[in-house]
């Protein structure tokens, strides 16, 4: 379950039938910007994606904007510890069943005080390979937060997420008093370096799974108290939704996902596939926390989107201003695609790179990023042509939406 819980939850990309769409590139030049009626775009469309897409409510997908608005305020690695600056992945779920980070024995607890949504961050402190064994001595955390639909709801859950995985090992497992917080239910198996928390907070659950270096009790409860600190304050200032409210929620209130290249228009609100964020929610997804913090604070980014299908994604980056773009798109390569590759000659600010891992169906071979005022966004593809042409339809599509 260690295992599970600190790997579990890594953003996935689904598999989405691609349709075709129409090369026309409208729109109308301005001074100093390309034409992009001239651009070589192949098969994908520059219009924005209400043109090409209507949302229409449901609860399945207003609970799915409800995760992504809880994932802004789940606390990252390093706002707890600065060690802890690798992220290990984050999962939004909207049942029980798909809450995958947490124990098995806790999920019928989420069902039966009627759940309605929940994030899992994880964090450790060094980067991990998928193919080695855990380390026995990691510094890690698990947060899982879920909102219930009343107080007492998540008071009760609370107490029962906290026994059920005491109960697994009731005979060898030791209840832990946090002394900075009272009310929290916490339990640990001495002689094992990591410790498992639960707290009510109003409408939400936090459920902690942490480790440190020595198996030790003191700094297993530090480290607890230190995840609520941080966390504890996020969740103050996120208002509690009800099913109506989420029914509610607006699918694209940053205006992000329109000027997100979409080939197929399929714009139904999901975490993994056709998400927006804000900065904290980006950086829950992204293995060394550390550096895409300091990259994308450089640059002012303050909310971020992605639109994935047939495992390849687009992802774009608003940022403080044109200079700062610049800049980030000038380094947003560097770490995962730091292979050489031509960039759209037409293009400006364009850049390309090669990812070195070339057996892997989930990392396409070629990566573009391109700029439009103060816009980052990125498209990839196994073909360098066809990252070319989805560079060029992301540049029109960016320009095609200013209105």
């Amino acid at each position: 379950m260690l295992s599970r819980r600190i790997r579990g939850g890594a953003l996935g990309l689904a598999a989405l039938a691609l349709t075709g769409c129409g090369a026309h590139v409208g729109g109308t030049a301005h001074p100093d910007e390309i034409d992009v009626r001239t651009l070589d775009v192949g098969p994908y469309s520059t219009a924005p994606l209400e043109q090409r897409y209507i949302y229409y409510p449901s609860m399945s997908s207003g609970l799915n904007l409800a995760s992504m608005r809880l994932a802004d305020q789940v606390v990252n690695g390093p706002e707890i510890d600065p060690t802890l600056k690798y992220g290990t992945g984050m999962a939004a779920f909207t049942n029980a069943d798909s809450a995958t980070m947490l124990a098995a024995v806790s999920r019928p607890v989420l069902a039966s005080n009627g759940m309605l949504f929940g994030v899992s961050a994880s964090n450790a402190d060094r980067q991990l390979d998928r193919n080695e064994p855990i380390p026995g001595d990691l510094g890690f955390t698990v947060v899982t937060v879920v909102q219930f639909s009343d107080e007492a709801a998540a008071a009760k859950a609370a107490a029962e997420l906290d026994a059920a995985d005491f109960g697994v090992a009731a005979e060898v497992n030791q209840p832990l008093t946090l002394a900075k917080y009272p009310a929290a239910h916490a339990h640990w198996r001495p002689g094992v370096a990591s410790m498992g928390s639960t707290l009510a907070h109003g409408n939400y659950v936090i459920d902690l799974m942490v480790g440190e270096k020595t198996p030790e009790a003191d700094p297993l409860t530090a480290l607890a108290e230190k995840v609520y600190d941080t966390e504890l304050p996020l969740l103050d200032g996120l208002k509690p939704l009800s099913k109506e409210d989420a029914l509610r929620l607006p699918d694209d209130p940053d205006d992000m996902l329109r000027q997100t290249l979409s080939p197929s228009a399929f714009g139904i609100p999901d975490p993994q596939t056709q998400a927006r964020y804000e900065l904290r929610g980006f950086l829950n997804q992204v293995g060394d926390q550390d550096y895409w913090s300091r990259l994308m604070k450089s640059a002012g980014v303050d909310r971020f989107s992605k639109s994935s299908e047939m495992a390849s994604s687009s992802m774009l980056y608003r940022t403080r201003d044109t200079a700062a773009a610049t800049e980030l798109a000038g380094v947003i390569l560097d770490k995962s695609y730091p292979g050489a590759a031509d960039a759209p000659a037409v293009l400006p600010n364009s850049k390309c790179g090669e990812n070195p891992i070339q057996d892997n169906f989930e990392i396409k071979r070629f990566r573009c990023v391109v700029t439009y005022r103060q816009y980052v966004a990125t498209v990839e593809s196994d073909q360098l042509d066809d990252a070319h042409q989805r560079a060029a339809a992301q540049y029109g599509l960016l320009a095609n939406s200013t209105w």
